[in-house]
């Protein structure tokens, strides 16, 4: 059986109509739990934050304004809220005095995770801060894992230049990182 198109899901989705939502989950639930779970390492996390972009893409459907293609929008989606609850769970991490030491099974395993969670804070901090063409295009290869022949498709560019925007990206990444 065929899948309906992106666009004529987004379609049934503006006009109110749940059908449009429902295939809309089946169509990318797995995908986008896979990438959330990717950066959190945390399946339950990753089925939560999922859930709850399927639930916030159906009630703000009238302000989403898609200017590639669903996939990309959900992708994007997904890869910010799981951003969020980093930096959520960084801020939690400052209330942590109050907490009484010995409620902590292992303060190693915490220290590591913490630690884990502001350097790829720091990652993220750092691609959001590329250049809009050269972010679009390092998101698309890495979180989209996408080919580079798939992204200049998608973009409308030449190969040699998705090469160099993702060639540019990791040279500004690797310094930006090295600094902090």
């Amino acid at each position: 059986m065929e899948l309906p198109s992106d666009e004529h899901i987004f379609n049934l989705i503006k006009d109110g109509k749940e059908e449009g939502i429902n295939q809309l989950f089946h169509k990318y639930y797995k995908s986008i739990v896979i990438k959330i779970h990717r950066i959190l390492m945390d399946q339950q996390i990753a089925e939560d934050l999922a859930q709850e972009l399927f639930m916030d893409f159906w009630t703000k459907r009238d302000q989403i304004a898609i200017q590639q293609s669903i996939g990309s929008y959900l992708n994007r989606s997904a890869y910010n809220r799981a951003l969020n609850f980093i930096k959520s769970k960084k801020l939690n991490f400052n209330d942590i005095d109050s907490v009484n030491e010995t409620e902590f099974v292992n303060r190693e395993e915490y220290e590591e995770e913490s630690n884990y969670d502001l350097q790829l804070a720091q990652v993220y901090k750092s691609i959001e801060s590329l250049p809009e063409k050269c972010r679009i295009v390092f998101s698309m290869s890495r979180f989209e894992e996408m080919t580079y022949a798939m992204i200049a498709k998608e973009l409308g560019i030449s190969i040699k230049t998705v090469e160099n925007q993702i060639s540019k990206a990791l040279k500004y990444l690797r310094n930006q990182l090295k600094k902090e």
